[in-house]
């Protein structure tokens, strides 16, 4: 699908997810992977504005399509932060690699 998109359209919808994270106290990160034959290349993950990944830490740093990371936003919106906490009442999301204990709250 995304092959199918203009250079205008990626951007606008990458523009519009990035909108979407910072509207939640979220930051959507892009790899810098110029290598077109890395894992991570033109591949986001979302983290905490410390810098603490949230969702797309896994398996490989950045592993999230930009479609992907607006379903995780949608996810996370859905489901707030409070029910996704681990034993130690760490935050944790389905699709991140590290929990995140200072992640903000809805309002």
């Amino acid at each position: 699908m995304a092959d199918d998109l203009t250079a205008a359209e990626q951007k606008r919808n990458e523009a519009r997810v990035r909108r979407m994270a910072a509207s939640m106290g979220l930051v959507l990160r892009k790899s810098r992977a110029r290598d077109e034959s890395r894992m991570d290349y033109g591949c986001f993950r979302i983290e905490s504005k410390a810098g603490r990944p949230v969702a797309g830490n896994y398996p490989y740093p950045y592993s999230l399509s930009l479609e992907a990371a607006a379903e995780a936003l949608d996810e996370l919106y859905e489901t707030p932060p409070e029910l996704g906490r681990d034993a130690r009442g760490n935050m944790i999301h389905g699709r991140a690699g590290a929990a995140d204990p200072e992640w903000g709250q809805f309002k």
